[in-house]
């Protein structure tokens, strides 16, 4: 009798076990991991999916350089964010977290011209190399809806 009592026991234990991994489980593959940005690592990927005649005028420092400017316009405009912190209300200046891919072109590019930067085919190579770098990790969604 007393085995009887041990095995239901043991079986009701297991399955309230279950019922809480489970539920855990689904909660946290309902959350989406965030995305963290290494600048080295960014680099070296965009450096790494350039065409050779890119590559030939740009070092992973030039890249570097580049992709930083691209992260302060980022910032100037307010759709950029600290690890853990959110983007809403005064933080986000630009229509909430949306930022035109062609006026982050234009300022990385004129920034480039005035410190004597790489040229501006070259810029845009690397600025569209690191959009697919930031969907890559997640950074970025897919085009915002009008509504």
């Amino acid at each position: 009798m007393i085995w009887i009592v041990f095995g239901i026991a043991a079986v009701l234990v297991t399955a309230i076990a279950f019922i809480a991994v489970g539920g855990a489980v689904g909660r946290m593959a309902a959350d989406r991991p965030p995305a963290v940005y290494d600048l080295h690592d960014a680099a070296h990927w965009i450096g790494d999916r350039l065409p050779d005649e890119v590559t030939a005028r740009l070092s992973y420092d030039d890249v570097g350089r580049v992709l930083g400017w691209h992260l302060d316009w980022f910032a100037d405009v307010g759709t950029a964010s600290r690890y853990g912190q959110e983007l809403s209300g005064d933080t986000a200046r630009s229509e909430g977290t949306i930022a035109p891919d062609d006026a982050a072109v234009d300022a990385v590019v004129a920034r480039s011209v005035a410190e004597e930067g790489p040229d501006a085919v070259d810029v845009v190579c690397v600025l569209d190399l690191q959009m697919k770098y930031l969907v890559a990790i997640g950074a970025v969604g897919g085009e915002a809806r009008p509504d």
